[in-house]
């Protein structure tokens, strides 16, 4: 089933914006998992930040997908 199939238009663009901001989050992300050892304190909590938005935004495309799946069932 394609991902938003069944989801009215701004649902469907909720679901790509978030997508979206996922891969930037994930990508700036990386760049601080490289460096680890050598993060200063600020970046060491805009880490986390980074991370609790990751999972936010997981669970928000997460509740979409099964609504997606709710509405092709109708």
């Amino acid at each position: 089933m394609e991902d938003g199939a069944y989801l009215n238009s701004d649902d469907k663009k909720q679901l790509n914006a978030l997508k979206v901001e996922l891969d930037n989050l994930k990508t700036e992300q990386s760049y601080f998992t490289k460096r680890k050892n050598g993060l200063s304190p600020e970046d060491k909590e805009k880490w986390r930040a980074i991370s609790i938005r990751i999972n936010q935004i997981s669970v928000e495309i997460k509740d979409l997908r099964q609504k997606n799946i709710l509405e092709a069932g109708k």
